[in-house]
């Protein structure tokens, strides 16, 4: 068990008070050195306005870049400047699940990359149901589930990392916009054969958002998979890299090609109701992956 950890937590329009109290709280009753460093990525001003409370809360630094440098520099950014040689990484819109959350990772701290998981409420919040249904049926799994294939589900938004390890290994410039960081970070983790233990301390996920925005990250995220795929073949191992090809076999490019127009708004139409489907969603994205393939 370490007597020393940052807990980094990159912001972007939103508010984090909820969640730097909670780490607080518990920090403060556990026998460690912490800190909480909240870097704002270029908020809007209603954020910052709510968000520079948090430099009248002890162990905490708040810094506020001006202008937005994107996820993977912010992260980057934030590990430089921790002071201590144990990083938590989380989201700024994510909660602890448990009241001991801290220490759960403390007990494990200092053997490597730990992922928490993520969680999400039983019920699907009105306008939010597909981020809502792929976030249950595809990111919540278990620690037992996820550690079968360790280097698939390794998320930032809930990360215990050594400082060496975390500056060595994940992306600084090579990707900007949305998406697909971490998988580049986990893929130079296991070219290394550098173990990734997943453990049961998820986090509530509450920053969902409305379909047409998810659906704008999902062609970010897909695009930015694509180039990793290029330079360094990232993602043949992925469900839906693997799908793909299978079809292609199959010899149905041709009709991804020939029908997307008209497939494209059809899918957008099913994703963005209350009743969302998610082997649409699929496909919507085996559509992507094509058409970002070919280009």
């Amino acid at each position: 068990m370490v007597s020393e950890i940052s807990i980094l937590i990159p912001v972007y329009n939103q508010n984090v008070l909820p969640l730097v109290e909670a780490l607080h709280q518990e920090a403060t009753a556990l026998s460690v050195a912490f800190e909480i460093r909240v870097y704002d990525d270029g908020s809007n001003q209603p954020t910052r306005d709510q968000n520079r409370r948090l430099p009248n809360v002890s162990g905490v630094i708040y810094q506020e870049q001006p202008q937005n440098v994107g996820r993977s520099q912010i992260r980057y950014l934030l590990a430089q400047e921790a002071q201590y040689p144990t990083l938590l990484f989380l989201d700024n819109d994510v909660l602890p699940v448990h009241q001991d959350f801290l220490k759960r990772y403390l007990s494990v701290a200092g053997n490597g990359v730990a992922v928490g998981g993520v969680a999400y409420q039983d019920k699907a919040p009105a306008g939010l149901e597909l981020r809502w249904k792929y976030g249950k049926a595809r990111e919540e799994v278990s620690a037992r589930v996820r550690q079968k294939a360790p280097y698939q589900r390794v998320f930032s938004s809930n990360l215990l990392v050594p400082k060496n390890l975390f500056l060595a290994y994940f992306p600084q410039k090579e990707l900007t916009g949305y998406g697909h960081e971490d998988t580049l970070f986990a893929w130079r983790l296991k070219q290394d054969n550098l173990p990734v233990l997943h453990l049961e301390n998820p986090v509530w996920h509450v920053g969902l958002e409305p379909a047409d925005v998810f659906l704008l990250k999902t062609q970010q995220a897909l695009h930015n998979l694509v180039l990793l795929h290029h330079w360094f073949h990232v993602g043949e191992d992925t469900k839906l890299f693997k799908t793909y090809r299978k079809l292609k076999k199959w010899r149905m490019g041709t009709l991804f090609q020939e029908n997307s127009n008209w497939l494209f708004p059809l899918l957008k139409r099913n994703l963005t109701s209350r009743n969302p489907n998610l082997r649409l969603f699929d496909l919507y994205r085996l559509l992507l992956l094509d058409r970002y393939l070919r280009e």
